[in-house]
């Protein structure tokens, strides 16, 4: 155990030598440099606002912002283990409830973190080189122009980017004490948990506190012992919140996926785009029968092992074509077209600093290093595990961000390093340095790897997703349209084109560009799903289940194709097999807009409690969107007093529905009219904002009234809902509650007969 007299000797000793005789860049140029680099984004931003796109998160950004959603919401465990750590939606989360869910505020607060990164960078490199290097750092940082577009939305570089620069100058800085090496760590373990490829730097980083101290061993040991407090401390409860959920103690899924998507040949360097090309590798492992996380990592682990030891040329082949894509100056993304969204800015359209000049000055910067103090074989050793993390899993620009980042240092050094032999007169070291700047050039300026022509974003696409989700069908359409023209192999936009077609009743228009969804990718299995759907409307049972078949066999897991099969059993009066499909459309996909599908259907058959316990499931899971638990809450309580005439029960569900998500009025107000809380006077006043709370509430009164035996009121309750929104009683409706009501006076016209 180390006693006080051990303690001390690391109370008093720098971390290099760098931090004691280097140089900063001063309080007001880091506050000049701040205030041009946050100027710079914040031009941007306000340019931006043209895009259609602005604050829309799409892909990865997406899933980030449902998660702090639920976050906010207050459930803060998850239940399954993702491909991403739960740091960043954490970080989103804290936004939203501080500052609001506004589009502005998380591309304010990453700006910031952004011109702060370009503080701390210069920082550091004003500590481990020179004040000079260590501005030019900063303003390469600050001009990057990729890093700007990012920091402006909802994905993980430019925070995992603010950490890791604040890891690197705490280590340059910092003195050898508890605050400073743990602070170290913790702030390693954020920027990793954000962009997990970096816990590669982990064992570098434990090297150089040891080697750093070397003389002592103790006191380096005592170092490394430090960071890694500092990063256990983030780390550690979510290593074992995925061994409580997968019996694994793992950091995340997807990890030897994106290994194999690294090494195998079939890819050619790049990952499959997101869509169908990406998500038929997902069914891979559902189509072997394996289901759990650990298992599906054991999956693609052993893909990994097969590959290498069967086509090892292939391998090393890719290796390099990754390599070259890696160092290509094409500022590109596998997500969405930066280039389309900086055109929305025509000052960020201007030649600001990128990759062109990033990729080889820093390349040249690594090579004119000499005699490297000991700051400086810290961030060279960051900087090389951090390119070799990005060839071995993922090589795209949002990838590279970090390494470019640390890249950059290396860029100002060789900068400097250029004009310091031209100022001395050096003639010779400068045509040297000009020549391997050539050489550097010629291997990052020439599209070896042909990116122009593998461009895998899609901007036409997320327009259409988005035109879509807001109701501007005809948008969508020609934004799909445009998509399909110009991306030959993009099999998305002709299936999304092909549902808009049929939901407006031209089914064979949509057939087609189905058909030609399933040209461009035959393994599709929503697409082969709509084509079923089309055979079953026209009768042809047969079809339709062959079809829906071959959908299941691709993914054995969709909800959707399940619930098809079992309304294909049912046409065919087939109610085990119809029973069967649900059960599995459940229990296979785990989904809860499944459960409360399946849940209206054993309605239907005369399932009653197994329905209510379904819409119990979907009210108790805390992982669900709260919006879906209140309706599930809803109808838990209405199936149980219309069918099995247990008031108690119902009363349980109202309650739940009215003190757990009492934010949500349209349902409130209706649970508190059944528990009696208010008369049918007050409730019609309260609920008189529209034809879909008017007919919610004829409905409940309904309710109310056959509870209480007055059938004939309960009839005219349900008839008022119906012609609320003009249903055809004569015909069963599909939608809820019109479809409850004209169930409910079958069943009293029965009665009263």
């Amino acid at each position: 155990m180390l006693g006080s007299n051990n303690l001390a000797i690391f109370t008093n000793h720098p971390v290099n030598s760098d931090a004691a005789n280097g140089s900063t860049i001063g309080r007001d140029s880091a506050f000049v440099l701040f205030l041009v680099a946050f100027c710079f984004r914040l031009i941007y931003i306000i340019q931006s606002t043209d895009n259609p796109l602005f604050g829309v998160p799409i892909i990865d950004a997406k899933v980030y912002d449902e998660w702090a959603g639920r976050m906010v919401e207050g459930v803060w465990l998850w239940d399954s283990v993702g491909n991403y750590l739960p740091i960043y939606p954490a970080f989103l989360a804290l936004q939203k409830m501080f500052f609001g869910t506004g589009p502005l505020v998380n591309k304010v607060v990453q700006s910031c973190m952004g011109s702060l990164s370009a503080v701390l960078i210069a920082q550091s490199a004003a500590r481990t080189w020179n004040r000079k290097v260590g501005l030019i750092a900063g303003y390469l940082v600050a001009a990057n122009w990729m890093l700007v577009v990012f920091e402006a939305e909802k994905f993980a570089e430019s925070f995992s980017i603010f950490f890791m620069s604040l890891t690197i100058w705490l280590l340059v800085n910092a003195s050898v004490n508890l605050w400073g090496i743990t602070a170290a760590g913790f702030a390693f373990a954020l920027c990793a948990g954000a962009r997990a490829n970096l816990f590669l730097l982990l064992p570098f980083i434990l090297w150089w506190l040891i080697w750093l101290n070397r003389p002592r061993l103790k006191r380096g040991v005592f170092s490394a012992v430090l960071f890694c407090i500092g990063t256990t401390v983030v780390i550690s409860p979510i290593i074992y919140r995925n061994y409580q959920i997968s019996g694994v103690p793992m950091l995340r899924a997807q990890a030897t996926w994106s290994l194999y998507a690294g090494l195998a040949p079939e890819f050619k360097g790049l990952h499959p785009p997101v869509g169908i090309l990406f998500d038929k590798y997902m069914h891979l492992p559902l189509q072997a029968g394996l289901r759990t996380e650990k298992d599906v990592e054991r999956f693609w682990g052993q893909k990994v092992l097969d590959v290498i030891r069967e086509d090892s040329a292939g391998v090393a082949f890719n290796l390099v074509q990754r390599l070259m894509i890696f160092f290509n100056a094409r500022e590109w993304s596998q997500e969405f077209d930066v280039y389309a969204y900086r055109a929305y800015s025509t000052f960020l359209s201007l030649p600001w600093v990128g990759f062109w000049l990033i990729g080889p000055l820093g390349c040249l910067g690594m090579i004119l290093l000499r005699r490297p103090s000991k700051g400086q074989v810290l961030i060279a050793g960051c900087t090389i595990i951090s390119f070799i993390s990005i060839i071995l899993f993922k090589a795209s620009d949002r990838y590279r961000l970090p390494t470019t980042v640390l890249l950059s240092i290396f860029a100002a050094a060789a900068a400097w390093q250029i004009w310091r032999y031209w100022w001395l007169g050096d003639r010779r070291s400068v045509i040297r340095a000009f020549t391997m700047l050539a050489v550097f050039g010629m291997m990052c300026w020439p599209d070896w790897p042909d990116l122009e022509n593998r461009k895998v974003a899609r901007h036409d696409f997320h327009l259409a997703l988005h035109a879509r989700s807001v109701g501007h069908i005809d948008d969508a359409l020609q934004h799909f349209k445009a998509s399909m023209q110009k991306i030959p192999w993009d099999p998305d936009s002709p299936y999304h084109i092909g549902r808009i077609m049929i939901n407006r009743g031209l089914k064979e228009d949509g057939l087609e560009f189905l058909r030609e969804a399933l040209r461009r990718e035959p393994h599709f299995p929503d697409a082969i799903n709509e084509v079923a759907r089309y055979h079953l409307a026209q009768g042809d049972l047969k079809t339709a289940e062959s079809r829906a078949q071959a959908s299941l066999r691709l993914n054995p897991a969709e909800k959707d194709t399940l619930l098809l099969l079992a309304e294909i059993s049912r046409g065919q009066g087939r109610r085990a097999e119809e029973l069967s499909f649900l059960e599995k459309a459940v229990l296979e996909s785990k989904d809860a807009e499944a459960a409360m599908v399946v849940a209206d259907r054993l309605i239907e058959l005369e399932k009653y409690p197994q329905a209510v316990s379904l819409f119990q499931l979907v009210m108790n899971a805390h992982d669900v969107e709260r919006h879906l638990r209140v309706r599930a809450a809803m109808a838990a309580g209405i199936t149980a007093v219309r069918f099995n005439n247990d008031i108690a029960v119902g009363q349980q569900f109202f309650g739940a529905a009215l003190t757990d998500f009492g934010e949500f009025r349209f349902f409130a107000l209706q649970a508190e009219f059944l528990r009696g809380g208010i008369s049918e006077e007050e409730l019609k006043r309260r609920m008189a904002r529209g034809a879909e709370w008017e007919s919610a509430a004829a409905y409940v009164i309904g309710l109310s009234r056959w509870v209480r035996g007055d059938l004939e009121g309960a009839a005219e309750a349900y008839k008022e809902c119906l012609e609320t929104v003009k249903a055809d009683r004569a015909i069963r409706p599909d939608g809820l509650p019109q479809k409850w009501a004209w169930d409910d006076l079958q069943r009293i016209h029965a009665q009263l007969k």
